[in-house]
């Protein structure tokens, strides 16, 4: 039954492809943290200050996305994503300017600009599925499809970044990051017709954030970041002890396969278990499948323990944007997204930025109690919010 979801959902051409636009856009989003690694250690040697470039962009990213989210909302996708694009090329553009000039402080203002205009395509395509099929069953099938999307490109992603860097120049990376992203946002953007139409959304209105189930499900989202970021760094840093770095991108990619499976094993259910239910099991998942990455030795234990910690991200990162869906207003689902995503990325930013200490000073290996730690923080923040949620009064009077 769930499988005829899927098909009607993509049997549509014009749906077809915005999603293949989206991924090929949304590739840059798994390459960008790793080849920033890989491109600032290849000049300094430095993990701290490849951390401090790539949280200076998951910040500035945080900082400006529900802004870029609200812009969407306002004026159209299209009309905002072109000048968005350009100006993150620009800011790529400057990074690797800094490091093949050695001009390292050029890296701060260039990476503020990458972040503050990174394109949101994320969330951009699930407003967009939001107000194609919004409200009805479908709608967890399409989060499920673009969390798989997303898991293909966290596959993809590391990969190509970390082949191109052993095999070529490290700065080629980011050559490789601004072709996609502007091939493929530039490409969605056009696709107008399956654009959701843009909402008069005030510049004086409420916040979202006055919603309660939105904050404390954007505390869990910040977290998850952490986990996120903090076993990217740690990954590479694992694979740099081992003495194969160019390993790191595969042991990275194996995460994102457990995700993958699970994530198209969630979409295919018929679920009748609550929201809240499913998200503090998956959460408690999550928790448990982080720890055997603090204990794996080897290579083949380490792809084995990816795998594992991976199969529990996709259904709780779907069950976080169904969360948001159904508390949000649809007509600002962009803005909504959106803060998820700035959730996601600060996390990212303070994840990347303590892995990257722990690496320095310990080992990769080490650096992998971070993420079982914040695994541990997620858990609890998961099972907090469905103790507040239950008090909370509904988003439509809440913004009123």
């Amino acid at each position: 039954m769930a499988d005829n979801d899927f098909k009607a959902l993509l049997g549509p051409p014009e749906a077809r492809w915005f999603v293949l636009a989206g991924f090929v856009g949304r590739l840059q989003m798994a390459m960008l943290g790793i080849a920033t690694i890989l491109l600032v250690t290849s000049a300094t040697g430095s993990y701290a200050l490849a951390g401090a470039v790539g949280g200076t962009i998951l910040v500035s990213q945080a900082v400006a996305a529900p802004r870029v989210g609200r812009l969407g909302d306002r004026l159209g996708q299209g009309r905002v994503l072109r000048p968005v694009l350009l100006l993150h090329a620009l800011g790529l553009a400057g990074i690797m300017g800094g490091v093949v000039s050695g001009l390292l402080w050029l890296l701060f203002p260039a990476a503020v600009l990458a972040g503050v205009a990174f394109p949101p395509l994320g969330p951009m395509v699930r407003a967009r599925w939001t107000a194609r099929v919004g409200g009805t069953p479908l709608l967890k099938a399409a989060f499920a499809i673009e969390s798989a999307v997303d898991e293909v490109v966290y596959i993809i992603g590391p990969v190509i970044a970390t082949t191109v860097a052993a095999a070529v120049s490290p700065w080629i990376g980011y050559v490789a990051c601004m072709a996609l992203t502007l091939a493929g946002g530039l490409s969605y953007a056009a696709m107008r017709r399956t654009e959701p139409p843009p909402m008069p959304v005030t510049r004086s209105g409420p916040s979202l954030l006055r919603i309660p189930e939105l904050r404390v499900t954007l505390l869990f989202a910040l977290v998850l970041g952490v986990v996120l970021g903090s076993s990217e760094i740690a990954m590479v840093g694992f694979a740099e002890d081992q003495g194969a770095i160019v390993l790191a991108g595969p042991l990275v990619g194996a995460m994102s396969v457990g995700s993958l499976l699970t994530g198209v094993w969630y979409g295919s259910r018929r679920w009748t278990s609550s929201l809240s239910r499913r998200f503090a099991t998956f959460a408690a998942c999550l928790a448990t499948g982080l720890l055997p990455l603090t204990l794996a030795t080897g290579v083949p234990a380490m792809a084995a323990a990816s795998f594992v910690a991976g199969a529990a991200l996709a259904p709780t990162l779907i069950v976080v944007y169904e969360l948001v869906e159904s508390v949000v207003p649809g007509e600002r689902s962009n803005e909504g997204f959106a803060w998820v995503q700035s959730a996601l990325v600060i996390g990212l930013a303070a994840g990347v930025q303590l892995a990257g200490q722990v690496t320095d000073a310990l080992g990769g290996h080490l650096a992998f109690r971070v993420t079982a730690g914040a695994g541990a923080v997620a858990l609890v923040t998961a099972l907090l919010s469905v103790r507040l949620t239950r008090r909370v009064r509904p988003a439509a009077e809440v913004l009123r």
